[in-house]
């Protein structure tokens, strides 16, 4: 009877340790592709932050056609990164918005350059 008692404690026991051994390795598992996933969203966002700098000068001198190509791809690469910006951290977060307000800025810029540019162009082309 006893070794019987002795035989399931150690059975229970060798059972509990392996449990904790696979949930301890599910979580570092777990824990391994939040850091991934972090990295992943954190390079994604330079690059689009380097790549509206980038676009924002080019943007001063652009065609009318330049702008709409910047522009899709910049309403194209924000909703991407919109949809995973849930899980940032509050100072990415804050970031993300800096970057879109920068974004903003040029918008504004080069709408009221290229407003400007195509009235007075149509005007001249109807009084020559």
């Amino acid at each position: 009877m006893l070794g019987m008692a002795l035989t399931v404690s150690a059975f229970t026991f060798a059972c509990n340790s392996e449990t904790r051994t696979e949930t301890n390795s599910e979580i570092d598992e777990a824990q391994v592709e939040a850091n991934e996933t972090s990295v992943e969203a954190e390079r994604e966002y330079d690059e689009f932050a380097v790549w509206v700098n980038d676009q924002s000068s080019r943007a001063e001198t652009a065609s009318e056609e330049e702008w709409r190509e910047m522009k899709a791809e910049y309403n194209r690469r924000e909703a991407e990164l919109d949809a995973k910006s849930d899980t940032w951290d509050d100072e990415a977060k804050r970031e993300w918005k800096e970057v879109k307000d920068s974004w903003k800025r040029t918008e504004d810029k080069v709408q009221k350059r290229i407003g400007d540019v195509d009235v007075d162009v149509d005007v001249d082309r109807k009084n020559n």
